[in-house]
């Protein structure tokens, strides 16, 4: 990986941006193959926010994990297990298909809505998307996402995989059925978990966020990097390329 051909990759693989902060996470990741599973333009824009631009390889895992698995205290682990594999499936192909220049840190997120005991990503359709509004409508549910890295190590199995969830709690308008009409006829929310954007003219519709608002709209920045600082402080997570 010394040669000089390598030179280029590494240039275009810098994902530190030049207003990122002076810390000990931004500076480990400088140079470094940073790669985000996802093709969200949502999750790009928020971690561009605070100086992270990684390289987006969107993952070909299908999401179509059983969600009847996933019940009760244990419906976080859907978006996690979700997150990892999407991960996983990321690494390993680009392992594969430049093992002279693989990933340092592979970084993959799921969000789900979790009204009651069910599970809502995106709406099927605009009837879909109409039904699931109408029902949160009063009520409150909660935003929850799940985030995994994978980055290689020494031992078997070469990489590992660390994982979070983070949980945001929204509190619904009683929505007009005018406005609940108008703003699924928008179009807005049908490539949105839960059926809404609430950075954009979903907004109209929550009256109230206790929690992170970034992770409703896909990524939970602090929860993020906060893992990324313990683990770089705890010399868990090498990204020096020696243990």
């Amino acid at each position: 990986m010394g040669s000089s051909s390598s030179v280029p990759q590494m240039a275009a693989h810098n994902c530190v941006e030049a207003h990122a902060l002076t810390t000990p996470v931004f500076t480990r990741l400088k140079n470094k193959r940073v790669v985000l599973a996802s093709g969200s333009p949502r999750r790009v824009e928020l971690l561009s926010s605070v100086g992270l631009r990684p390289e987006v390889v969107p993952s070909q895992f299908q999401e179509d994990l059983p969600k009847s698995e996933f019940i009760g205290e244990g419906v976080h682990e859907y978006p996690v297990q979700t997150a990892s594999h999407k991960a996983l499936e990321v690494y390993e192909r680009l392992v594969k298909e430049s093992p002279e220049n693989p990933p340092d840190l592979v970084i993959a997120a799921d969000t789900i809505i979790v009204y009651g005991e069910e599970i809502l990503e995106k709406p099927a359709d605009k009837v879909d998307n109409l039904r699931m509004l109408a029902d949160m409508s009063g009520h409150s549910c909660t935003a929850m996402t799940g985030v995994a890295i994978v980055h290689p190590i020494l031992h078997s199995p070469g990489f590992k995989v660390r994982t979070l969830v983070e949980r945001t709690r929204l509190q619904f308008a009683d929505i007009h059925p005018t406005l609940l009409e108008a703003y699924v006829e928008s179009g807005e929310g049908i490539d949105r978990a839960g059926g809404f954007a609430i950075q954009g003219r979903g907004s109209l519709l929550v009256k109230g966020v206790e929690g992170d608002y970034n992770n409703v709209v896909g990524f939970p920045v602090f929860s993020f990097f906060a893992m990324l600082h313990e683990l770089i402080e705890n010399e868990e997570l090498d990204l020096e390329g020696t243990g």
